[in-house]
């Protein structure tokens, strides 16, 4: 990829459009030729077509009153030096050792500005060379200046982690970094300093490979923050992919200093666009039923009107479930309350839920109460370190059991990630959830004694949601509420292991307050990858599933 055309679409917050531009071979040169018609084939979005269109035209008008004012014809190079990183504009050009004489000619075309290692063909008298101002540095081979240090390194991109967070002369966070569990203060912290020293190097908009390089950095000198998949570094900088924007700790803090000062200079701001949305539905690649479509529809309606006997109602719905799956996914104008009221038996008849996900999902199937017993200390673990989630949950209480300390994991989950936000209708800018918000439509939590059905009335808000009766460690009831109805769960555990499936049997998708937290148990617990969640989760999801793949392969203290 052109660095040019790449440093350029990143300053305009047009990454997820690189892609596009490598496949179509777009270099500096061709860049700056773009029409109307080129811009529209490449970008399809009207808005960032026009922040392009209104850069290109910037751009041209600059290099031509350069050109005019080059009546030598000489070759211009860009020199790293001369890269301000308090400035987004564009290098100063500085003269090489040798330069074409002067074109006097009407016809001779003026040269362009380029990043070049040769001067650029003249079109008239051959070249001949001219001394100049020894403050551009020693010369190298060939005449040319040797660049100095530190642009060699920042050409390299190389980065020595420890010794850029040496700069905070702090030894207790070293040693977090050397544990792998950083709370949410020291994190802030080493991002923060590791954004100043790429600016300082780099400027505020680094080349996605610089971003890359440190992140692969950190990951490489503390291996405590990498996966199985050699991939821990994206919870650090991810690059763009498709029409996803680049994302991670690195860049979510770049992107903070630019809209920082660039409202200090009393710019407008721009609209931020949701990103990485939901996928819709899950493709299934279900075989064909064995029975006839009559056969199928004629259980259907036997099921509709019958709860027992059991064994048979269980059977019928066995059969038709592949059959059911793919109405669901099919008919998207039918609302989850005309399903539920077609197959009422997932909801009112015990285990149809569990068993219909075991047909769709046979290998995820069991995976909470396989992986949760032996994960939810480590999270717990990670919540003491990340957030002060006995204040934010007011419990004062003690966990004295395995059951008390698993239910109160699974209640401060919400807390371990960012609240949600949606676009609002019809109007500028996202609107974001609340730490409450994310917490009530993942958990309703109820004293004793509530009433069931007058609660049930009252809602109103997303659902499935899990509803929990009683204390917080120990709740006395719990069931998963959707669409004004219960399926009674038994325990918290259970509660969460309905309600995610509820989302895949139905076909819904998840509720925009607590999305980042069912993306994490989808992804970590379930393992159904993109699944109903984001393309691209949020940097805390992937370093919590870092921290908590990390904890799972280390060998135990005896």
């Amino acid at each position: 990829m052109d660095p040019f055309v790449e440093e350029k679409l990143s300053e305009l917050g047009l990454e997820r459009f690189i892609p596009v531009f490598e496949e179509n071979e777009i270099d500096r040169e061709t860049f700056l030729l773009l029409d109307d018609e080129t811009m529209k084939e490449l970008i399809k979005p009207v808005g960032p077509r026009l922040k392009l269109k209104k850069e290109l035209q910037s751009l041209v008008k600059d290099e031509g009153s350069q050109n005019e004012g080059d009546t030598s014809g000489t070759t211009y190079f860009f020199d790293d030096n001369s890269l301000d990183s308090s400035s987004t504009a564009r290098s100063s050009p500085v003269l090489n050792s040798q330069s074409v004489s002067s074109c006097s000619s009407p016809e001779s075309t003026p040269g362009v500005l380029t990043q070049r290692s040769q001067p650029l063909p003249s079109t008239s008298q051959p070249s001949t060379p001219r001394s100049h101002s020894s403050s551009l540095g020693s010369p190298g081979l060939g005449g040319r200046p040797s660049p100095s240090p530190s642009a060699q390194k920042r050409a390299r991109a190389d980065f020595t982690i420890r010794e850029i967070i040496g700069k905070l002369e702090d030894d207790e966070l070293l040693a977090e970094m050397e544990a792998g569990l950083l709370s949410y203060k020291s994190r802030k912290r080493i991002v923060n300093t590791m954004v100043s020293h790429l600016i300082e190097l780099h400027g505020k908009f680094p080349r996605t490979d610089v971003k890359l390089a440190m992140a692969r950095a950190l990951t490489s000198e503390f291996p405590q923050f990498e996966n199985s998949d050699g991939e821990g570094y994206q919870a650090w900088f991810a690059p763009a992919i498709g029409g996803h924007d680049s994302s991670g700790f690195l860049e979510n803090r770049l992107r903070n200093v630019r809209r920082r000062d660039s409202h200090k200079a009393s710019k407008p701001p721009t609209v931020m666009v949701p990103k990485s949305p939901l996928v819709s539905t899950v493709d299934l690649d279900l075989p064909e039923d064995e029975l006839a479509d009559s056969d199928i529809a004629a259980m259907t309606t036997w099921l509709k009107f019958h709860t027992s006997p059991t064994q048979q109602v269980e059977e019928m719905m066995r059969k038709t479930c592949r059959a059911r799956a793919t109405l669901i996914r099919t008919e998207n104008e039918k609302t989850v309350a005309e399903i539920i009221k077609e197959y009422p038996r997932l909801i009112d008849v015990p285990g149809m839920i569990e068993q219909d996900f075991r047909i769709l999902f046979p290998t995820s199937s069991d995976s909470l109460f396989m992986k949760w017993p032996v994960t939810y200390e480590s999270i717990l673990t990670y919540a003491d370190k990340q957030i002060s989630w006995r204040e934010i949950l007011n419990f004062s209480g003690k966990l004295d059991t395995d059951e008390q300390k698993s239910n109160m994991t699974v209640h401060l989950l919400p807390l371990l990630f960012p609240p949600g936000m949606k676009r609002k209708d019809g109007k500028k800018g996202p609107k974001h959830a609340s730490t409450e918000d994310a917490c009530t439509s993942f958990i309703q939590v109820e004293k004793v004694g509530v009433n069931i059905p007058a609660f049930l009335e009252a809602v109103k808000k997303c659902q499935p949601f899990i509803l929990a009766v009683g204390q917080l460690e120990s709740p006395e009831q719990v069931f998963v509420v959707v669409e004004r109805q219960t399926v009674d769960c038994g325990s918290l555990l259970k509660g969460l292991d309905i309600c995610f499936k509820l989302f895949y049997i139905l076909d819904m998708t998840y509720p925009w307050e607590c999305i980042n937290l069912w993306d994490f148990v989808q992804k970590f617990i379930y393992g159904l990858g993109a699944g109903k969640g984001r393309h691209k989760s949020v940097p805390s999801v992937s370093l919590l599933i870092n921290f908590l793949t990390s904890a799972a392969t280390e060998p135990s203290k005896e």
